[in-house]
């Protein structure tokens, strides 16, 4: 006779979360590169001089005013004599004349161009990302957070359980195997009674114990089918949290961020400029938004994908263990 089994579906089915979490970032790259595309050169320091422009005369240098006591058409002082011929040039090494070297205090500096400081937008921290986001982006955020809590609770208690669960049934096992009849193996497994093995043993003693011999193979499988389809339901708890926030956690993260940069776009055009200094704020948020979706759907596809895996090998060893019931029931009774 066929036992009663809790079929769980051990395929992940998070492609589409897999997707949808890759186009979000893809999407949030190619519109912070769009927007740093559009940002205007920037304009020329203030402060230079003007460039002077064809064909206008070139401002008049100042005439140094001759020292006082001077007479005039006298010669300035350190020039040569009139009449006498000028000194040759200085040959360098490389053969070329060297050029006379200039006095500093004849030519006055230029004044240097005053710095202009870039204007610095305002600091971004999650916490402003959060706070300065709409009211749509937040409640996403809040639920995505939500969701990421209920699925780390889950885990650990799932994880917790399993922990104990597999050492009880080996010592319920142990106790099947060297006891000489079933009913003394339920004795003997009585300090296991939340165990599914010590359920199992149990409602096979309960049986065996009416005396009535006919169809007793058929109605012990019967009553483990029903414990084995309790444990499944027990065991298969909170993965439908799993695969559900796997699933679409994603997507919920990334109807934020496309939110999120509706409104930027809303917001260049209302204020009629494209520096990314403007619009980071905005895209930011609403990138926001899909980091706490990724955040929430790729460990729930991890404990969804762990767990069942190890409620199917638990399924069959419970399928196992009815089997050895059954064999031990039709030597003894049949």
């Amino acid at each position: 006779m066929s036992m009663g089994r809790v079929t769980v579906n051990k395929g992940n089915g998070m492609t589409l979360a897999r997707a949808a979490a890759t186009a979000g970032l893809f999407l949030g790259a190619a519109l912070v590169a769009t927007a740093a595309w559009a940002q205007p050169a920037p304009k020329p320091a203030t402060g230079t001089a003007p460039a002077t422009k064809p064909g206008a005369a070139a401002p008049a240098q100042p005439v140094a005013a001759a020292p006082a006591g001077a007479q005039p058409g006298a010669p300035a002082a350190g020039a040569p004599p009139a009449g006498a011929e000028p000194a040759p040039p200085t040959i360098g090494p490389d053969g070329l004349p060297v050029a006379a070297p200039t006095d500093p205090a004849a030519a006055p500096a230029a004044p240097a161009a005053p710095a202009v400081e870039e204007p610095k937008g305002p600091g971004i921290t999650p916490y402003s990302m959060f706070i300065n986001a709409t009211i749509v982006v937040q409640a996403i955020i809040v639920m995505l957070v939500l969701w990421s809590v209920a699925t780390w609770s889950i885990m650990v208690s799932k994880f917790s359980y399993f922990s104990g669960l597999g050492g009880a049934s080996n010592r319920v096992l142990q106790a099947f195997r060297s006891a000489g009849s079933i009913a003394d193996a339920a004795k003997n497994s009585r300090g296991q009674r939340n165990n599914p093995f010590a359920k199992m043993l149990a409602v096979a003693a309960d049986e065996i114990a009416t005396g009535k011999k006919g169809g007793l193979g058929g109605r012990v499988a019967a009553r483990l089918g029903i414990v084995q389809a309790e444990t499944g339901e027990d065991l298969s708890s909170g993965m439908g949290i799993f695969a559900t926030v796997g699933s679409i956690g994603a997507f919920v993260g990334l109807f934020g961020t496309v939110w999120g940069i509706m409104n930027s776009f809303i917001s260049i055009a209302n204020t009629q400029t494209t520096n990314l200094a403007a619009v980071a704020p905005g895209i930011s948020e609403a990138l926001f938004a899909t980091a706490f979706g990724l955040f929430a759907a790729v460990p729930a596809v991890i404990f969804y994908n762990m767990f069942a895996r190890r409620i199917g090998a638990y399924q069959t060893r419970m399928d196992n263990f009815a089997s050895e019931i059954l064999i031990k029931i039709a030597r003894d009774f049949e």
